[in-house]
C-alpha cells in the first residue's frame, strides 16, 4: 500500500443512493441551518472545501491533510446526515488518487459509492479511468452532466473535467472538431470562472492546442501553450503535462529547433521522477527517442525509397480499381493510425511494397476524411519517404487514388525541416567492449545489481561504466542511452 493509500484510508458505511451536491460553500451556519444541520457540519463543510479548493490548485499535500480531517471528523459521527459527506470524502479520496495516477485505486474508492449516485463529478471521474485504463466505451458510465443547465459553484468544475474528457475522448476516436468545439467550451468556461491563466485552465487549453497541432495551426497551438506551460507543469495533471511538454517539443521539432525539444523533453522526463510519475516519465523517454531519430535519413531510407518507385506502379493499378477496404470503414483512433503506419513503415523496409502501400493508403482514405495531418508527419522520415515514392507514383487522372495526390503534398509540405546541426548523423566516441556489453545489458531491461552478478563485478563498477557510456553517448538516463544507441547502430 503506498503512503497516499495509507493516508486516506478510513473505515466507513457505505451509504445509500443519494445525489450528491459539490456546489456547497462554506458560509457560518445560522438559525434556520442549525436547525436543518447538526452541530459540526459546518467544520465538515470547510474541510470539504479545502480540499476541493486544493485538488484544483493540484497541492496534493494540503488536499490529502484536508481530506484526512474530514475522515476524521465523520469517523467520529453517526448521524444520518453524514451520509452524504461519506459519499463526498469517498470522491475527494478517488480524486487525490487519480491525480497521483493511481489509477486502479481511483476506481476501487469509487467503486464504493451507492450504485444510484449521480454526482457528476464521480461519472466524470469514472469516463477518465476507464478512458485511462483502455476500457471499451460500453463500460463507461453514461454522461449524466446537465450541459444546459447554468453551471453554479463548484458544479461548474465537474463541467470543465466533463468536457475535456469528452473532448479527449473525441480526440482518440479522431473527431477533430468535435474535440475543438467541446475544447473550446471548456477553456471558456474555464476563463469566465477562473481567470485566463487559472490552474484549471490548463488541460482544456492543451486539447484545444492538439487539434490545432494536429491540423497544422502551430501558432494557435504555441500561442495557448507557451503562457501556460509554467503553471501546467506545476499544477496540472499528469495527462496535462504529458500532452503538453510532448506538443511543445513537437513544434520546437517542426521549426528546426532540435535541441530545445529535446531539452523539454529531458526536463518533463525529470519532472515525472520528482512527482513519482512514472508514466509521465515513460511518455517523455519515448518521444525523446522518436525525437532522436526524426532527422535521420541515411542509405538505408535512399534504398527504400528506390525500391518503392520500382514497385509501385502496379500495386496502384489494382488499388486504384478495387474497392475500398472494409479496414477503413471500421472505427478508428489515434493510436490505431499510428500502430498502423508504423506496421506500414515496417512491411516496406521488408520487402513487402504492397502490404506496405494498401496499409498506408487506407491511412491516407481515414485521414483525409477526418483531416488528419501531423499524425503522419511526426511518423517519422520511413513515413514521409513512402509517402514521397506514393506522391511521385499516384494517377493524375484515374481512379479513386488520384484525388489522394493533392492530400499527400500537403503532407509533405507540412513535414518538419532538418536542422543544418542535424542533417548529417552526429558523431559520437567509441564505446569499449566492455561498455558495448553493459549497453546492451541495460537495453535488456537488467539493474545495474544483476549485470554485476552477472560479470562478475562491483555494482559500482556497473554504475561507473554507466555514466561513462552516458558521456560518449550524450546521453542523461539509460532509456536515453539505449535509444541513442539504437539509432546510431549500437544495437
Amino acid at each position: 500500500m503506498s503512503s497516499l493509500d495509507q493516508s486516506l484510508t478510513l473505515s466507513v458505511d457505505h451509504s445509500a443512493g443519494i445525489a450528491l451536491d459539490w456546489s456547497l460553500t462554506p458560509s457560518a451556519p445560522t438559525g434556520d441551518r442549525d436547525a436543518a444541520s447538526p452541530e459540526g457540519s459546518w467544520a465538515i463543510r470547510r474541510a470539504i472545501a479545502r480540499a476541493r479548493a486544493s485538488l484544483v490548485a493540484m497541492r496534493l499535500d494540503e488536499a490529502t491533510k484536508a481530506t484526512n480531517q474530514l475522515g476524521r471528523l465523520l469517523s467520529h459521527r453517526e448521524e444520518s446526515w453524514c451520509d452524504r459527506y461519506v459519499s463526498t470524502h469517498r470522491i475527494l479520496q478517488a480524486s487525490l488518487h487519480a491525480a497521483a495516477d493511481q489509477l486502479a485505486s481511483a476506481h476501487t474508492i469509487l467503486m464504493t459509492l451507492p450504485a444510484l449516485t449521480s454526482d457528476p463529478i464521480a461519472t466524470s471521474l469514472f469516463r477518465y479511468l476507464d478512458w485511462m485504463r483502455a476500457s471499451c466505451d460500453e463500460e463507461c458510465l453514461p454522461d449524466t452532466v446537465d450541459y444546459l443547465a447554468a453551471p453554479i459553484g463548484g458544479k461548474a468544475i465537474a463541467r470543465i473535467f466533463s468536457l475535456c474528457v469528452s473532448a479527449a475522448l473525441a480526440f482518440d476516436r479522431l473527431h477533430l472538431t468535435v474535440s475543438s468545439s467541446l475544447a473550446s467550451e471548456a477553456l471558456g468556461l474555464a476563463r469566465e470562472r477562473y481567470g485566463n491563466h487559472s490552474a484549471i485552465s490548463g488541460f482544456p487549453a492543451t486539447l484545444l492546442a492538439q487539434v490545432a497541432y494536429e491540423q497544422g495551426r502551430f501558432e494557435e497551438a504555441e500561442a495557448l501553450l507557451r503562457p501556460r506551460i509554467s503553471l501546467i507543469r506545476t499544477s496540472g495533471t499528469l495527462e496535462c503535462v504529458g500532452r503538453a511538454s510532448v506538443l511543445l517539443a513537437k513544434l520546437s521539432l517542426h521549426r528546426g529547433q532540435r535541441r530545445a525539444a529535446l531539452a523539454i523533453l529531458r526536463d518533463t522526463e525529470a519532472l515525472g521522477h520528482i512527482r513519482r510519475w512514472p508514466r509521465l516519465a515513460s511518455i517523455a523517454a519515448s518521444e525523446y527517442s522518436r525525437a532522436l531519430s526524426a532527422a535521420g535519413s541515411g542509405p538505408c531510407a535512399n534504398a527504400l525509397r528506390t525500391a518503392a518507385q520500382l514497385t509501385m506502379p502496379g500495386r496502384l493499378r489494382r488499388l486504384s480499381t478495387c474497392p475500398e477496404s472494409p479496414w477503413s470503414n471500421e472505427q478508428q483512433s489515434v493510436a490505431i493510425i499510428q500502430t498502423t503506419l508504423r506496421n506500414a513503415c515496417s512491411a516496406a523496409s521488408d520487402g513487402r511494397f504492397d502490404d506496405s502501400y494498401e496499409l498506408l493508403i487506407g491511412c491516407l482514405r481515414i485521414g483525409a476524411a477526418r483531416g488528419l495531418r501531423m499524425i503522419f508527419v511526426d511518423a517519422g522520415y520511413p513515413s514521409l519517404t513512402l509517402l514521397r515514392a506514393l506522391y511521385e507514383a499516384l494517377p493524375t487522372r484515374e481512379g479513386r487514388l488520384a484525388q489522394l495526390r493533392p492530400y499527400v503534398a500537403t503532407l509533405l509540405r507540412f513535414a518538419a525541416p532538418i536542422p543544418e546541426d542535424a542533417a548529417e548523423s552526429p558523431t559520437y566516441r567509441a564505446l569499449s567492449h566492455r561498455e558495448t556489453g553493459i549497453l546492451q545489458m541495460i537495453a535488456g531491461g537488467l539493474s545495474n545489481k544483476r549485470i554485476a552478478k552477472s560479470l562478475g563485478i562491483t555494482p559500482e563498477t556497473v554504475k561507473s561504466h554507466a555514466k561513462s557510456i552516458f558521456v560518449k553517448l550524450d546521453t542523461r538516463t539509460r532509456a536515453q542511452a539505449v535509444a541513442r544507441a539504437e539509432s546510431i547502430g549500437l544495437l
